[in-house]
């Protein structure tokens, strides 16, 4: 069998997977804070050492939970308790699953329990790396740095007292990637510690940094290869229906 039609299948594959990561960003397009997944790119891999200008050579899939660290459009909401990060750095969190991790989503809101916590469940940690807890106020104030303050009931108008400081991290000194559970974690486990040199803007909220055009324009580029590879497999399969008519020609 020609070998042709190992590399077009290894190709499919690559698509195959492209394509899920395509959808996971479409899918997210929505949802504030998202961080678009990367995890798209390719090398080529020689069949066979001692055959470096080998002209059919694999595709290799790598860059696996990379994601686009871009930021996304802020949009004014006026929410007290809708918070964006200006520039980089990120919020720490505590899903329902897994360890403390890391997060861009700053739609926030106090629980039923008194936490704070964004648009998918998870807890807004402390400097102290514990989940914060609002007691019963009328106002809440966050300050660029992270300092969150309340006015609380039964308290002259005007009063502020200090909750709690929202951990935050720049998270750029080590590689990040995205965990099995689609957290943002340190590429070898945990989260890096805080820090608080990152700028807070409250009544915004940062968008996904998906571009929709970009992802679909993508997709179709991706369904071309898809058809070129199908009828490269085609073509291996002419090739190999000639190349045995010739060996069964009678001598």
């Amino acid at each position: 069998m020609d070998r042709m039609i190992h590399t077009a299948l290894n190709t499919l594959n690559n698509l195959y997977m492209n394509r899920a990561v395509k959808s996971q960003n479409l899918s997210n397009i929505n949802v504030p804070g998202f961080r678009r997944d990367m995890g798209t790119t390719f090398s080529s891999g020689f069949l066979t050492e001692d055959k470096r200008y080998d002209a059919r050579i694999f595709a290799l899939h790598e860059g696996a939970n990379v994601f686009s660290a871009n930021p996304g459009n802020l949009s004014e909401t006026g929410l007290e308790t809708d918070v964006a990060i200006r520039g980089g750095g990120f919020f720490i969190i505590q899903p329902d699953t897994g360890g403390p991790a890391l997060s861009r989503r700053g739609d926030f809101e106090v629980s039923n329990q008194g936490e704070l916590t964004d648009g998918a469940g998870s807890k807004i940690l402390d400097t102290n790396l514990s989940p914060i807890n609002i007691p019963p106020h009328r106002k809440i104030v966050v300050s660029e740095n992270g300092d969150l303050f309340i006015e609380p009931l039964g308290e002259p108008e005007g009063t502020r007292v200090l909750a709690a400081t929202i951990a935050l991290t720049s998270g750029s000194e080590e590689p990040l990637h995205k965990d099995t559970d689609g957290e943002i974690r340190l590429v070898e486990g945990g989260i890096p510690g805080a820090d608080q040199n990152v700028v807070l803007a409250q009544g915004f909220i940062e968008n996904s940094n998906v571009n929709a055009i970009e992802e679909l324009v993508d997709t179709l580029g991706q369904q071309r290869l898809f058809e070129i590879n199908v009828k490269f497999i085609a073509l291996s399969e002419q090739i190999d229906e000639g190349g045995a008519s010739i060996m069964n020609l009678p001598r």
